[in-house]
């Protein structure tokens, strides 16, 4: 078999692909076999038609489709073989010529990636954080809140009361980008946009306001980000947040504490260690940005697009867990699908670049997780299901979310990994490679990651 490669993108070739003309007239007899068993022909049995008489009858074209249909996974993989080439993923053949048999087929390849100098790197560790009386009273008030009594009243609203309310938000009278129907608020001063909550004190039940105000240009819904938008607001029920006692018999409600003192130490504790995940989750952000900034990802336009398949059936599962459908969605806020995938675009490659890096990370540095470590993850997501656990269990061993939850664990570790080396708490485990070497050596550990996350 003849094989020739052409690059014609990024991680992406055309072979194309001749095979010896003895293994075309053997896989186009079999075919012809095949077809005469399924379509007789007059005066033979199923199979036995002379190959002679199939060719003529059927025609040499449907013969050589038959064939290749049968045989085109083999020939593709003795292609990729022979052409020294990693594909992302099969592709599909065009006839090019007939007499020879010459077909044609666009592939893209694994992504590579070349790290950086991590070893040079450096960041500055997150500081210990601590836990201030303020902050400890911060939490105690949401558990106090959570333990309130709302009581309807018919006075306008205060600041700390808790209102039921219609909600929409134009721009330019046109374009409805809030429409919330008689949803419960809390009336804080964190309220956004910016001046909300001052702008509907005083209201009472029944009463309707509009007012203007702008969204931070920084806000994290996109499609408000920086907008200015008219408000119409109604008011349905004003309540009025009733906060129980601090006292031990206020402790012993909220949880399995005898005394006040009891349910502050504990809280504190539990406060203390949250605040330590959170400042190690911000260390490793910025140790993977500084890794992803350093190092290099080439990959094919197939690996980024499967990487917005992702985020949208994410999007889709979300919804339909709210109750909506991804289609009536899409209505609702004035979208396209195709509109929708353009708008994942820049997230999907941070996402797709962010992840090559540091599984390429891990795999130099000679990272990996025992199948005791994903036998524990699955113990501990079954039993948050209570009396489905055993259903959810039988399902998380299931070979694909097998490799879904060792690959998260796998990042977990890695980032985990290298916030520790560019803080300086911890040495390399490896000498990195130099660039060919990493290209050479990544196809297992790629392969992996076309697996969905769950």
């Amino acid at each position: 078999m003849k094989v020739t490669t052409e690059s014609v993108a990024t991680r992406e070739v055309e072979l194309t692909i001749e095979p010896e003309a003895a293994f075309v007239e053997k896989a186009m007899r079999e075919a012809g076999r095949h077809i005469s068993r399924i379509r007789p022909l007059p005066g033979y049995r199923p199979g036995k038609a002379p190959y002679a008489l199939v060719e003529r009858t059927f025609g040499r074209e449907t013969v050589l489709n038959e064939a290749l249909q049968e045989h085109w996974q083999g020939l593709f993989s003795q292609a990729v073989t022979d052409a020294g080439v990693d594909p992302y993923e099969a592709g599909m053949y065009e006839v090019v010529s007939t007499e020879p048999v010459v077909l044609k087929t666009r592939i893209p390849l694994m992504p590579v990636t070349t790290l950086g100098d991590y070893q040079s790197l450096h960041i500055e560790p997150e500081p210990e954080p601590t836990l201030t009386e303020e902050r400890l009273d911060e939490e105690i008030e949401m558990v106090r809140r959570r333990h309130a009594e709302y009581e309807p009243v018919e006075r306008p609203v205060e600041i700390g009361d808790q209102i039921v309310a219609t909600i929409k938000g134009t721009v330019d009278d046109e374009d409805l980008l809030v429409d919330r129907t008689s949803s419960v608020l809390n009336v804080n001063a964190d309220m956004t946009p910016p001046g909300f909550a001052e702008s509907i004190v005083g209201m009472k039940a029944g009463d309707s306001r509009q007012f203007t105000l702008s969204y931070p240009a920084d806000f994290e819904d996109e499609n408000l980000a920086g907008k200015t938008v008219q408000f119409d607001v109604a008011v349905e029920t004003v309540r009025q947040v009733n906060l129980p006692e601090l006292n031990d018999e206020f402790a012993k409600t909220a949880g399995d504490y005898d005394t006040l003192a009891e349910m502050r130490t504990t809280l504190g504790e539990r406060l203390e260690y949250r605040m330590k995940g959170e400042a190690q989750k911000r260390e490793m952000a910025v140790a993977v940005e500084a890794l992803v900034s350093a190092s290099s990802v080439e990959y094919p336009q197939a690996a980024l697009e499967t990487e917005i398949n992702g985020i949208i059936e994410a999007r889709r599962r979300q919804l339909q867990q709210l109750g909506f459908e991804f289609e009536k969605y899409l209505e609702m806020v004035g979208r396209t699908f195709e509109q929708v995938r353009e708008e994942a675009r820049p997230d999907a490659e941070r996402n797709l670049v962010r992840q090559m890096v540091i599984y390429q990370f891990a795999r130099v540095e000679g990272l990996s997780i025992d199948p005791a470590e994903v036998s524990q993850r699955v113990e501990r997501i079954a039993a948050s299901y209570g009396d489905r656990a055993d259903q959810v269990r039988q399902q998380l061993m299931e070979g694909r979310y097998q490799m879904s939850m060792y690959m998260d664990l796998l990042q977990e570790r890695a980032m985990e990994h290298l916030a520790d080396l560019l803080t300086g708490r911890v040495q390399p485990n490896a000498k990195q490679p130099d660039a060919q070497q990493e290209a050479e050596a990544q196809a297992t550990e790629q392969s992996d990651q076309q697996e969905p996350s769950e």
